[in-house]
């Protein structure tokens, strides 16, 4: 993971090398913020633009955006709810938890969020390639890429529902899309060990494999998106044609079938 995320900050760092070459256009004095502000969050929390223009591809990509931003903030509210005390467990582990409350929130979380992320990922395998649009662009690099956030998806499950099997049922019944990956039959932690060392070291290497990837895949829009936007609100003081304009007829129309 240390590699990747060196590698992931090395490829940043040479892109915006390239990008700094540019030149820049002059710059208005005049700032509305609260204006810049209200687009900011419109844009990048509601993405308005995208819902106008199509709302296929806003449900995608909220699902999408939101599932990543609800699993990558998991750790932290697992660290809040471990100093608070909600995940401290008894000497009789998993029979018995000292606060069912905190693990109850984690899976609830962690699978809600997660569902959302698959369901996006899935939309959008079903959209590029059944519903051919003409203005969309597809490659191998996006099958890619849609291909390595399915796997990592679904072996996040596959684990978690691994894990389901190794704690009371009055526990595992939150986690109501991994209970669809545990095994039928009860098993001994010895018996899942190595399928849950396996099942966590193949989702790690996917989440480093993505991390390094990163940087040249579609997802850099995702990073690069909210501050491009908030450098753009800035201007819509004084051009007015940045955001919100009518967008009926940039629609994109469907393919015609073969």
């Amino acid at each position: 993971m240390t590699l990747s995320l060196l590698y992931m900050a090395f490829a940043f760092f040479r892109k915006w090398q390239g990008w700094s070459r540019g030149f820049s256009e002059p710059v208005s004095e005049e700032r509305d913020f609260r204006r810049a502000v209200k687009i900011w969050l419109a844009e990048v929390l509601l993405h308005r633009q995208l819902y106008a223009l199509s709302f296929s591809r806003w449900l995608i990509h909220i699902l999408i955006f939101y599932g990543f931003i609800g699993l990558a903030v998991l750790p932290g509210v697992a660290f809040v709810l471990r100093s608070s005390g909600y995940l401290a467990i008894s000497d009789t582990f998993p029979r018995f938890y000292i606060h069912p409350q905190g693990y109850v929130m984690m899976k609830v979380w962690g699978d809600s969020f997660g569902l959302m992320l698959l369901l996006g990922l899935v939309l959008a395998g079903i959209r590029r390639i059944v519903q051919r649009e003409a203005k969309q662009s597809s490659n191998q690099m996006d099958a890619l890429l849609l291909a390595l956030l399915l796997s990592v998806a679904l072996s996040g499950f596959a684990l978690e529902g691994l894990r389901c099997s190794l704690v009371p049922a009055e526990i595992a019944r939150y986690s109501y899309v991994a209970r669809l990956f545990t095994p039928r039959e009860a098993h001994a932690l010895v018996q899942l060990q190595p399928w849950l060392t396996a099942c966590w070291t193949v989702h790690f290497l996917l989440v480093a494999t993505l991390l390094g990837y990163l940087p040249h895949s579609k997802l850099m829009h995702s990073l690069l998106a909210p501050v491009i936007i908030a450098v753009n609100a800035a201007e819509e003081h004084t051009r007015e044609d940045l955001y919100w304009p009518e967008m009926k007829k940039y629609r994109a129309t469907r393919s015609p079938r073969d």
